[in-house]
């Protein structure tokens, strides 16, 4: 446990860096919100951190009572108990096109842009936190510990504000970590180098099907991806939960 600690103590000033290195565009700017806000408010308590920290510190105040207290109720609004599964993906774009119009070739058309992921790529990697909650705890996989607390850190804070009115998208803040969370269950199912030969070539199998089933139903979503054109049907068709409409 002390290894760990120390680890994770040696990373966060690592991470601290990086994450201050993305500001750059910001610090280089002369007009940027907030950039020379602590110019016009000295302070004796912490005048010595720099000016430019200072307005970055501010700036992140200002933006998370911002959205602390938003509580507006959205028609596409989303509780983060329901963004696992999908529940109420966020509409960015929805339009009827008359018939005779360009790609409209039938008396109802759709034209939308949903967000919606890959279900089968989605919902696969919320049942793996699962699998790499017990790889974590039980095999004491420090790769399977990384994953969750990348989940962790993007997905729980956000229950501690259940009034904050939220979104599906929010989500892509941990997504790459789902994503992570799926490519390590595929790597079991692949198996080891020294497993029998059945035993890998069984779970390639598996995982190349994962992999062209995930293509295919990647196909299958792209017009609501992309506003294409197709019919209300076929729309309804992809509109797989009633939420999603």
């Amino acid at each position: 446990l002390k290894d760990g600690i120390a680890a994770f103590l040696s990373i966060v000033p690592v991470a601290g860096l990086v994450y201050t290195a993305t500001w750059t565009g910001w610090f280089r700017s002369s007009n940027a919100y907030y950039r020379h806000w602590a110019e016009s408010n000295p302070s004796a308590q912490w005048g010595w951190i720099p000016d430019s920290l200072r307005s970055l510190a501010h700036y992140h105040l200002e933006a998370y009572k911002f959205h602390q207290g938003l509580s507006a109720d959205h028609p596409y609004e989303a509780s983060a108990w329901t963004w696992l599964v999908m529940g109420r993906p966020t509409s960015f774009f929805y339009e009827s096109p008359k018939q005779g119009t360009a790609g409209c070739e039938l008396p109802s058309c759709t034209s939308a842009i949903l967000s919606v992921g890959n279900p089968l790529i989605w919902w696969s990697a919320a049942i793996c936190l699962g699998v790499l909650l017990f790889w974590w705890l039980g095999r004491r996989d420090w790769r399977a510990g990384a994953v969750l607390a990348g989940v962790g850190a993007g997905y729980l804070p956000w229950f501690m504000y259940p009034e904050r009115t939220t979104f599906f998208f929010y989500a892509v803040s941990f997504e790459p970590f789902l994503v992570l969370a799926l490519v390590y269950c595929l790597g079991l199912v692949l198996g080891r180098r020294t497993d029998a030969l059945w035993r890998r070539r069984s779970g390639f199998y598996l995982v190349a099907l994962f992999v062209v089933a995930a293509v295919l139903l990647s196909a299958f979503f792209y017009p609501v991806w992309t506003a294409e054109v197709i019919s209300y049907q076929d729309w309804r068709f992809r509109m797989w939960m009633p939420s999603w409409i």
